[in-house]
Parts: C-alpha cells; sequence; structure tokens
C-alpha cells in the first residue's frame, strides 16, 4: 500500500500563521460591522422620514377637520 502524504509543520510557523490569520479575520469582523451599522442608520432615517410625514399629514387633517368643526359651532 502506498503511504499518504503529509505535511508536518512547525509549531512556531504555525502559530504564527494563525495569529496572522487571527487578525485578518478580526479586520473583516470589523468591517462588515461597519457596513451593517451604515445600512441601519439608513434604514432607520428613511423610516423616521416616512413616520414623520405620515403623523403630520394625520395631524394636519385632524387639526383641518377640528378647525372646521370649530367654525360650524360659531
Amino acid at each position: 500500500m502506498a503511504e499518504i502524504p503529509t505535511v508536518i509543520t512547525p509549531n512556531k510557523e504555525f502559530k504564527e500563521l494563525q495569529k496572522k490569520l487571527d487578525e485578518v479575520e478580526d479586520r473583516v469582523e470589523r468591517t462588515n460591522a461597519e457596513i451593517f451599522q451604515r445600512t441601519g442608520q439608513k434604514t432607520g432615517r428613511d423610516v423616521g422620514i416616512v413616520l414623520g410625514f405620515a403623523i403630520g399629514t394625520v395631524l394636519l387633517y385632524s387639526l383641518a377637520g377640528a378647525l372646521q368643526f370649530f367654525n360650524l359651532i360659531k
């Protein structure tokens, strides 16, 4: 039978490589977190604009109706 080829990595080199990979992974995680945070802020702003417009419209029509009602009472 043929032997299965194996690669033996020195322990010191493996630890250095693992440390570098951990640093790269940390950078990627932070970058993704910043991207998601910015997306969330943009979405929150857009939702706030829509809700403000909706509430303003409701108040406008409510006050207009109330003014017409009070003019009829006079």
